[in-house]
């Protein structure tokens, strides 16, 4: 375990590393119960497969930190007019992307240190959120755990309130399975299992109840090359929901590359937001490699975007007595 400290006050940021028979290894950070890196071995030693930084000022900086690896909440993904009802009571909500409210807004789950209990074989973050954090009702105890389990990543978030309010918390990894020499995203192959997606307006807020994905650029229900869809009607690649097909603890999503590594996402969750990175900014990461456009993808298990606004979408709704429970998996897979 190593320590660095924030640059908003001395609280110490620790980075913790877990590892795996397997050779799979990640290492956290308690800002943002981050998950900070992803090493698999390589023919030449670990490769690591998301990206990150190495240092706690970068991490601190929005631009050169858009939220990788960190776990978002209160409510991932975006919420309207940066409002919501209730049991018939409004919430005005931060509003940190024009009108509407994006990951929880500008001090959102992202932007703390939590508490960090680690164990031997897992680590479990902690931290309270005050009433109106954000202006999200009720005081909310989260936590987060992290464990490996040979070639799996198992990460379960917990949630427990005072008042009634919303919950959607998901970790949102930057995944280039072809390593830091890999410049982007075009040659993994991607399936999502999925036979609806959410529509959205300019603002990539749910416009209506998802529609199929049959016949239009969003059908990744067959194994998919990203560099035949990027560019190819979608000059911005995917920042989309799909309504994941089953219930329970269940695959999302599998992408493979030539390398032969692989990821499959496994999740309990409604939806995924599968996104290809196209804002990315180009600023310098670890491991010599430059955050840019179409660098990396991300996978983000969760509850509709603006979920407490929508009559049609699953409910997000968290009441005292009740526990949010979201079970995350990222189960990979290499050559020998």
């Amino acid at each position: 375990m190593t320590a660095g400290h924030r640059l908003q006050s001395a609280t110490p940021v620790h980075r913790h590393r877990l590892e795996s028979p397997s050779g799979l290894a990640i290492e956290l950070l308690d800002l943002g119960a981050t998950l900070a890196r992803i090493e698999v071995p390589g023919p030449d030693g670990p490769v690591p497969l998301s990206l990150g930084h190495d240092s706690i000022e970068a991490y601190e900086d929005p631009v050169r930190n858009p939220y990788l690896g960190v776990t978002v909440g209160r409510f991932a993904n975006r919420i309207g007019g940066a409002m919501f009802t209730i049991d018939d009571i409004a919430y005005a909500l931060d509003a940190n992307e024009g009108d509407n409210q994006l990951h929880g807004g500008s001090f959102g789950f992202s932007r703390f240190v939590w508490d960090s209990e680690p164990t031997d074989d897992a680590i479990t973050f902690r931290r309270t959120s005050p009433d109106r954090e954000m202006g999200f009702p009720g005081a909310l105890d989260a936590a987060v755990t992290f464990r490996l389990d040979g070639r799996t990543i198992h990460i379960r978030h917990e949630a427990t309130c005072d008042q009634p309010t919303v919950v959607s918390m998901t970790n949102h990894t930057y995944w280039n399975l072809g390593g830091p020499a890999e410049a982007d995203v075009r040659d993994h192959v991607v399936r999502i299992h999925a036979t609806s997606v959410v529509p959205v307006d300019e603002a990539t807020l749910p416009s209506g109840p998802p529609h199929p994905v049959a016949d239009t650029l969003h059908d990744l229900r067959d194994a998919t090359r990203l560099g035949d869809r990027l560019g190819f009607g979608l000059p911005n690649g995917y920042d989309d929901c799909f309504m994941v097909d089953g219930t329970g603890l269940r695959r999302h999503a599998r992408v493979t590359h030539p390398t032969g590594r692989a990821l499959e996402v496994w999740s309990d969750q409604p939806a995924v937001q599968f996104y290809t990175g196209a804002f990315l900014s180009g600023s310098p990461g670890a491991d010599g490699r430059t955050h840019d456009p179409f660098g990396a993808f991300c996978l983000e298990p969760q509850h509709v975007p603006d979920a407490p606004n929508l009559h049609w979408a699953p409910s997000a709704a968290l009441r005292p007595g009740e526990r949010y429970v979201h079970d995350l998996e990222f189960r990979l897979a290499w050559d020998d």
